[in-house]
């Protein structure tokens, strides 16, 4: 374990795409809390054709427990971009023929796609723990230090979360293997299940893939605007998202076993 670990992070400390993305996420989800404070949710009004009504979100949001929860529904919008890394970091790997000189060393395919999820680990710890500081340090200065451990869990589910979306990002590595057209067709993923769920059922729309990954950290915005909760509970949810995980790693290591790397 610790000669897969040492390997992976010698490759993944000189990708350079990996650090500017990641400073793109740790400059942009901090502002991007912060406007919140900006934002306006329409209320209903008892009078037919009236001109909507307008509030501002409530300053519990920069205090605990609920600066969590808001912290990382934000965070969650740039994991589809932070996946990018991972592809980068894997087709690199496809491309210079660094998995074949790893095999060549003594590496089983085993191996390979263990070592790749312990840096899809590594990525979804290293965001999640950036956000629990990032919601840390606004409500602590913004509310009681006596509850700041209340409503902390939700970071756990937003590390399930992004473990969820860089593995989906490896699977497309895997499968398509040219960066240009995996990178396309991960970003465009979205848009795709968005169309799909068009003529779907509504019902089964929040089981895809995607959706599942998304929903899993809830809006707290909604939930102010009194949209209907999902059909599971949030255990349902991180169960069906760790199945997910699951079968996309289960299919990403049959199409390594079987291609020539």
């Amino acid at each position: 374990m610790k000669k897969l670990i040492t390997l992976e992070w010698m490759k993944l400390r000189r990708l350079n795409t990996m650090k500017v993305i990641l400073l793109v996420y740790a400059a942009v989800v901090p502002l991007m809390y912060w406007a919140l404070s900006y934002i306006q949710i329409p209320i209903p009004t008892p009078i037919p054709d009236a001109s909507p009504a307008f509030i501002g979100l409530p300053d519990s949001i920069f205090q605990f427990p609920d600066v969590y929860n808001y912290v990382a529904w934000v965070a969650s919008f740039f994991n589809l971009m932070v996946g990018v890394i991972i592809i980068v970091f894997t087709t690199n790997e496809l491309k210079y023929k660094t998995q074949r000189q790893n095999v060549i060393d003594g590496l089983s395919k085993v191996e390979i796609i263990l070592a790749k999820f312990l840096v899809v680990v590594f990525l979804a710890l290293a965001v999640s723990l950036y956000t629990f500081l990032v919601s840390f340090i606004f409500g602590a200065l913004n509310g009681s230090v006596g509850d700041m451990f209340d409503g902390v869990e939700i970071i756990g589910v937003y590390f399930i979360s992004t473990i969820g979306y860089f593995v989906f990002a490896f699977f497309f590595a895997n499968l398509v293997r040219l960066p240009a057209l995996a990178i396309v067709l991960y970003l465009v993923s979205t848009t795709v299940e968005g169309i799909v769920g068009l003529v779907a059922t509504s019902t089964y729309v929040q089981f895809f893939p995607l959706t599942m990954f998304s929903n899993l950290v809830p809006s707290p915005i909604s939930k102010l605007m009194g949209a209907p909760d999902f059909m599971w509970g949030q255990g349902g949810r991180v169960a069906l998202v760790l199945l997910y995980i699951s079968i996309l790693v289960f299919i990403s290591y049959r199409v390594i076993k079987r291609r020539d790397i």
